[in-house]
């Protein structure tokens, strides 16, 4: 398979799981919200099982980009190794800022406290 060919594939297939990942979101969040796990289900699946699903789709998702990188690194480590225009200083710090700002926002959730429900 060509390389043009692959990465067509890898992309529409982050693009599906994005498109996915989403909806799945949406769903759980406004048609099947937290406390309706045993009441409501849609499609024979209640809101827990679309958890999964949801899950799943991220995994694929993650995978995928992992394989754009991958098959892109060359076009990354030529931008990191460019030489870069003047006035670019600022540029870079405030990516460089966003991108600490992101992984600390993913983050966030596993340094909580976990706290008793009410149920």
């Amino acid at each position: 398979m060509k390389t043009s060919t692959l990465k067509f594939v890898i992309d529409s297939i982050a693009f599906v799981a994005f498109v996915l990942l989403a909806s799945t979101g949406l769903l759980m969040r406004y048609v099947l919200p937290p406390g309706s796990g045993r009441f409501r289900a849609l499609w024979g699946m209640d809101r827990h099982e679309w958890g999964q699903l949801h899950f799943w789709i991220a995994v694929t998702m993650l995978a995928a980009i992992a394989l754009h990188l991958v098959l892109n690194w060359k076009w990354v480590a030529c931008m990191v190794r460019g030489q870069r225009p003047q006035g670019s200083g600022p540029r870079v710090a405030l990516a460089l800022a966003g991108l600490v700002a992101v992984v600390a926002l993913a983050a966030a959730p596993f340094f909580g406290r976990i706290e008793p429900g009410d149920g």
